[in-house]
């Protein structure tokens, strides 16, 4: 039993130090990313934008559409304020202001357009200059121009690529 404690131990090192070796530090200011997540209730891609060292502004769009039944258009906005906890990982917060067009298919000729205002807080891995791989949590209010508003949580896995 021992030795299977040691050797396991031995690997979880080895493969510590080899993840860090090919980590690099965050993108400069300046540097643009194309950012797409898994999440089960937007499909939206972002353009980061590094501001500073700290600041992502990053522009949102999605486009979603449902054959003979609706098209949904989502323009938006998604600061977020990063804290480092080393070269490849850090945690940040943000907010995001998403309004989404709708406009439904025949026989129901009623647009609805609803704006979306959210907190979220999550962390993002560096793999390397132009990779990262995040998780966030996000707490969304949806104001509905039916008045039918609602509150709602949702997470997101998402992947960015860096020019």
């Amino acid at each position: 039993m021992k030795t299977a404690t040691k050797t396991l131990l031995l690997i979880a090192a080895i493969l510590m130090g080899t993840t860090t070796a090919f980590a690099q530090d965050r993108p400069d200011s300046g540097t643009v990313g194309l950012s797409a997540s898994l999440q089960s209730s937007q499909t939206n891609i972002k353009i980061p934008i590094w501001a500073s060292e700290s600041i992502v502004i990053a522009p949102v769009v999605g486009f979603t559409h449902e054959e003979d039944d609706f098209t949904t258009l989502n323009v938006g906005i998604n600061p977020r304020f990063y804290q480092s906890l080393g070269d490849d990982f850090a945690t940040y917060i943000g907010a995001q202001g998403i309004l989404q067009h709708t406009s439904f298919d025949e026989p129901v000729d009623d647009d609805d357009s609803d704006f979306l205002i959210g907190a979220s807080g999550g962390g993002e891995y560096f793999l390397d200059e132009h990779f990262s791989l995040g998780v966030e949590g996000q707490l969304n209010f949806l104001i509905d121009d039916n008045n039918d508003d609602s509150i709602f949580t949702a997470a997101a896995i998402t992947g960015t690529f860096y020019f």
